[in-house]
């Protein structure tokens, strides 16, 4: 038997069970709200009768604007759902609430992930990926399934993160398989910055070989003041408190590779090339590249730039940068 179209009482509905809700989104329903006073509900939500109420499965947005209709327009508060079968399983609840939304649209990593947490009360990762085209629309590889679960174990602040960009797939990963102060840490810092999935990966990367080295927590390095000042600045935004946050840990991280770039600025400003000629160290441990740029507005400031640098080939301290 089919589930049951037919019109039920707003009131009768329990808006605070979200058992089945996916999605992260709290979405401005203004104009699904005017659409359906204009054009009326096209696809009517999915309910299921429990405790002499009803709770939603799918359809949460849809029933929001039906409510802030009738919270303006004062009409009947009645809508027209499908009502589940009395003796509908949990888990056949939560594949209509998991299809109904991916057959609309790509599911995003926070909400698979969701998905799969829930699916694998009911199932193992072998047989998810197995029914995922029917479930997400898509295919699942086994190994990503599980790759989503071991996430899943994150706690929620992780998915929060994920959802808004903040933390990538390959960062969450990654710090799932460490201890859970650890995780902690991190989901700290990165509700607190916005970098992308290698700046994330460096600093994890950064913050346990210092501690690793120092033989010390990853929660105790991270409490050092200089770093709790820099991720609680209100006044930068979170994408040059990651630029500090690098700079610091690098500067930890390596010392004599600081020292030097010291050094080779030194030497840089020594040489008097002219203030509109500049030469940058290269930019990590892994380039021997230097850079050289001027500026000029005419031609005469054009000749004068290739001049100093003529001049500066037989300088003793450029000689010693590119030699050293």
């Amino acid at each position: 038997m089919s589930d049951c179209l037919c019109e039920i009482n707003i009131n009768d509905i329990d808006l605070t069970d979200e058992r089945y809700k996916i999605s992260f989104s709290k979405k401005d329903i203004c104009f699904l709200a005017r659409s359906f006073r204009e054009t009326g509900l096209i696809y009517p939500p999915i309910v299921r009768p429990l405790n002499n109420k009803f709770i939603i499965i799918s359809g949460f947005n849809r029933i929001r604007a039906h409510i802030h209709n009738n919270r303006v327009h004062n009409n009947e508060i009645k809508i027209l759902v499908y009502k589940t079968k009395p003796d509908t399983t949990d888990y056949q609840c939560l594949l209509k609430s998991i299809t109904s939304l991916a057959f609309q649209r790509q599911l995003t990593l926070a909400e698979l992930i969701i998905c799969t947490r829930r699916l694998y009360q009911f199932s193992d990762k072998q047989q998810i990926a197995e029914k995922s085209p029917a479930i997400f629309n898509t295919e699942l590889a086994e190994g990503f399934v599980g790759d989503l679960l071991t996430i899943g174990d994150l706690p929620d602040t992780a998915l929060e993160l994920i959802h808004t960009g903040n933390l990538s797939f390959k960062s969450a990963k990654r710090i799932s398989l460490l201890e859970k102060d650890t995780i902690m840490v991190f989901l700290d810092i990165f509700s607190k910055i916005h970098a992308s999935q290698n700046k994330q990966l460096e600093i994890i990367l950064y913050i346990m070989e210092i501690a690793a080295r120092d033989a010390i927590k990853p929660k105790a390095f991270y409490m050092n003041q200089e770093i709790q000042d820099i991720l609680s600045d209100e006044k930068k935004d979170p994408g040059l408190k990651t630029e500090n946050l690098r700079a610091y840990l690098f500067e930890h991280r390596f010392p004599t590779v600081l020292k030097y770039r010291q050094m080779v600025r030194e030497k840089i400003t020594s040489i008097k090339l002219g203030s509109r000629i500049k030469i940058s160290p290269p930019e990590n441990l892994d380039s021997q590249t230097y850079s050289i740029s001027f500026t000029a507005k005419n031609y005469r400031e054009f000749f004068e730039n290739v001049q100093n640098l003529t001049a500066g080939l037989e300088n003793k301290e450029l000689k010693e940068i590119f030699n050293s």
